[in-house]
């Protein structure tokens, strides 16, 4: 007997249509179902939402990395691959590597930041290589995850493309495959016609980041944001846009772009680059800069090491400015991506003098960096549902089927809401949100952090609706 979908309807005087204007009315909600609208506001409502509270779409975050992967049998790996691997060595890893964030705590993360439908990156030990391992992994994520999660290919050398998706490349980040000249080259020719993404943060040209250090010595908390500085940036992305118009591809997407300069580049190249230019804000670029980084309790600082580094300021407005200016021009090819990077904090810490693992874990914060644009750099409320939810949502309708349409606040849409209270103080509590997310190694960039903005109350994933206002629980 399968089990009654209960129904729930959620009324508020502040929807946010998809005309920029904001309506009253009542939502409902049922897994599953599409969204129903009826601005009339004639039904009873389950929750009344107060005056204060705002209904978004549901935020589409396409950038996170969540770790976890399926474990195959020993049979799968001898057809599959990878070739020449020890299969116990590769379960022993995998196992760790699941141990340490789970698909679950990732999507209870994201619920808690308004996020509904998530794109997760395939580095894993067992990656999306290929067809079939591609669709195990994604199988494995649909299955165990409370949330939709596109699970986004993994290229590499001699791996077929698979039609019709975005590949993924990890050739361009420094300590990820380092893959560089011909392979790589033969590895975008296999994606011929097809669309790739990439980080833009590989290491400099001449110099290893040991020679850089020895040469410079930099702070500790500036040796990334030093070596990793926006000239890297423009060279990794202006080599890849070469790369892709050599193999032909249709699309090419740069991932976390972390300065104005280097948005620039990408929109610039749109005039002369034969294929699609689509463009990912990394969203904590918009918070963090390395004047602020300098201004934080030196233990705080040191968990926002990232890749590429963190802008100037000057850069960073930048940034800000140009991202604004290019989604009210009605560009729908510009979106953000947290890129959500869940490493335990043991794997942060210096070692031989370096720096570990980059990245943070924001996605439950990203509320709180919408915030930081409303409040300070005059972004309105449609400017974020575009960035966050519309665009990103079309985007990745491209490459996974979803059963009803994203990125519309209409009725028969896909029932994704973000529900909060934009004005409300919000304030870190470490301890806390290691329960709630069940995640037994968190640890926050944000925390200490004053002034932070926003409190998300429910998020709605395909018709369910979770109260996030603590723990992420589902009411329905």
């Amino acid at each position: 007997m399968s089990e009654a979908k209960k129904t729930i309807r959620i009324s508020s005087s502040n929807i946010h249509l998809d005309d920029r204007t904001l309506a009253s009315g009542v939502l409902t909600c049922t897994p599953g179902e599409p969204l129903s609208i009826d601005l009339r506001g004639s039904m009873t409502a389950d929750i009344e939402l107060p005056d204060s509270a705002h209904v978004a779409l549901g935020r589409f975050d396409p950038h996170v990395h969540f770790r976890e992967t399926a474990i195959p049998t020993r049979e799968e790996v001898e057809e599959h691959g990878p070739e020449g691997v020890d299969y116990d060595e590769l379960v022993a890893n995998i196992e760790k590597a699941n141990s340490l964030y789970s698909v679950r705590s990732g999507c209870l993360s994201a619920l808690k930041g308004g996020v509904s439908v998530v794109g997760a990156m395939g580095n894993t030990p067992w990656g999306p290589v290929g067809a079939y391992r591609h669709e195990r992994i994604q199988d494995h994520y649909t299955q165990g995850a409370p949330i939709p999660i596109v699970m986004w290919p993994r290229m590499e050398p001699g791996a077929a493309a698979i039609a019709g998706h975005e590949g993924k490349d990890f050739g361009s980040t420094f300590g990820g495959s380092g893959l560089t000249g011909q392979t790589r080259r033969d590895m975008f020719e296999l994606w011929r016609g097809q669309a790739v993404s990439y980080h833009n943060d590989q290491a400099r040209s001449d110099e290893t980041i040991a020679q850089f250090k020895d040469r410079v010595q930099p702070d500790d908390i500036l040796l990334h944001h030093e070596y990793f500085n926006g000239d890297t940036v423009l060279a990794c992305q202006k080599e890849t846009m070469e790369l892709a118009k050599e193999a032909g591809l249709s699309s090419l997407l740069a991932r976390h772009i972390p300065t104005g300069p280097a948005l620039q580049q990408i929109l610039d190249a749109r005039d002369e680059m034969p294929y699609a230019l689509p463009a990912e804000v990394g969203l904590d670029y918009v918070y963090w800069c390395r004047e602020r980084l300098l201004t934080q309790k030196r233990e705080t600082a040191l968990l926002n090491y990232r890749r590429p580094a963190h802008p100037s300021r000057a850069d960073q407005l930048s940034l800000i400015e140009i991202t604004r200016d290019t989604v009210r021009s009605g560009d729908q090819s510009i979106f953000f991506g947290t890129d959500h990077a869940p490493h335990p904090l043991a794997s942060k810490s210096f070692k031989n003098g370096f720096p570990g693992a980059p990245g943070t874990r924001n996605i439950e914060h990203s509320l709180q960096f919408y915030g930081e644009l409303l409040q300070h750099y005059g972004y309105t409320h449609h400017d974020i549902d575009l960035l966050a939810s519309i665009n990103p949502a079309k985007h990745m309708a491209k490459f996974y089927q979803f059963p009803f349409p994203v990125g519309t606040m209409t009725e028969g849409a896909m029932a994704n809401l973000a529900i909060f209270d934009p004005k409300a103080s919000y304030t870190v509590d470490e301890s806390a949100l290691t329960s709630q997310l069940e995640d037994p190694h968190y640890f926050s960039a944000l925390k200490g952090e004053e002034g932070l903005l926003g409190k998300s109350l429910f998020t709605v994933a395909n018709g369910r609706v979770w109260d996030v206002s603590g723990k992420p629980s589902p009411l329905n």
